[in-house]
């Protein structure tokens, strides 16, 4: 199962037979197998037919719209999870001061784990002292994690864990033509801040695809604090995916070249890019570097092969595809939910 992006701008979606079509111009460019399609993602000026709403609910094709920025709009789904006592009880067990500050504490440590692994795995080629001083240091925060005894002292862990590893992120880059000046947003300044904020969009998307499977609720989590519209469970669940799923895909894409500096391009012309859904979208004008489509489509291309990667999955012992790894860690979430077993942060060593 597989996720369809569409995002030529001015396209259709419509069905034929039990097949998804791309169309544009009268023509088809594109088509799916439906029972190959978990979830449909729409970016920007895309129509859909009737007659293929009608075919995405009947199937429970989860279809996603975004702005061609990236921008989160919303979601078509044929029910919302039926499971309401477990809802009910996410509710009620995220009261509980206690069993909200030791999910988030896991995430968070999941998260500064996968940096620090992620960082030495990369330094083995780089072999930078400076690196080898963050790998260190974020050892050292990992282990203040359990004694934090409020959600603002653990996100002040998290934040100097991030300062700490976007500090050396710059190392791992061999292209010079892509710069990266630190982490920035709203909007992203440089050509790999423009990458990142893009895969975190597309993580998230593919996480929300799965608490929805679960039947949790998205918008309540443990992390990140409750506020109109933000899916906090989604961002809580995406903290320990961010370095193994898209930091890593951003440096493959540049270091190989497969995204060049060539695929970005300044404001005075004319095509939008992909920037972060959980962001305000500015203005136009207010973008200082833009991703083209093409450059789009082929960090799609690799994102999705990332998630189409295995990897042993030590729950069950087995090695699975990190799309079928995000709907575990969802699931075992669901579990600490009900009292059935605690979560456990996908790490890697």
């Amino acid at each position: 199962m597989a996720i369809l992006y569409v995002t030529e701008q001015g396209a259709s979606l419509t069905k034929q037979g039990d097949r998804l079509v791309i169309t544009k111009q009268g023509k088809a460019i594109h088509w799916e197998h439906a029972f190959k399609v978990e979830q449909v993602a729409l970016m920007g000026n895309i129509s859909l037919t009737p007659s293929v709403i009608g075919f995405l609910l009947e199937k429970g094709i989860d279809t996603v719209f975004l702005t061609y920025y990236g921008r989160y709009r919303g979601r078509l789904i044929s029910q919302f999870g039926k499971n309401i006592e477990l809802r009910r009880q996410q509710f009620k067990r995220i009261d509980d001061f206690e069993f909200k500050l030791k999910q988030a504490r896991s995430c968070v440590k999941g998260k500064i784990n996968n940096c620090r692994v992620f960082l030495r795995r990369r330094n083995q080629e780089f072999n930078n002292p400076d690196i080898t001083n963050v790998v260190h240091r974020l050892r050292r925060l990992a282990t203040q994690v359990d004694s934090t005894d409020s959600i603002e002292s653990l996100m002040g862990v998290e934040g100097a864990s991030a300062a700490s590893y976007f500090g050396s992120f710059g190392l791992l880059i061999k292209n010079s033509d892509v710069v990266f000046s630190g982490r920035n947003r709203r909007p992203p300044k440089d050509p790999v801040n423009v990458l990142l904020s893009l895969g975190y969009t597309l993580l998230a998307n593919a996480i929300h695809t799965q608490v929805n499977i679960a039947g949790l609720d998205p918008y309540l989590g443990c992390l990140h604090s409750t506020e109109y519209g933000r899916p906090s469970l989604v961002l809580d669940l995406m903290e320990e995916f961010r370095p193994t799923l898209v930091d890593s895909t951003v440096i493959y894409a540049v270091n190989t070249n497969i995204i060049k500096h060539t695929d970005f391009y300044k404001t005075d012309d004319r095509e939008p890019a992909a920037f972060d859904f959980a962001e305000k979208e500015p203005i136009r004008e207010e973008y200082p570097i833009l991703l083209k489509h093409e450059g789009m489509k082929k960090f799609i291309s690799l994102f999705e092969d990332r998630l189409n990667r295995r990897a042993i999955y030590p729950e069950r012992g087995l090695r699975l595809t990190y799309r079928n790894i995000l709907l575990e860690q969802v699931r075992m979430f669901a579990r600490a939910i009900t009292g059935e077993s605690d979560y456990k942060p996908f790490t890697i060593r």
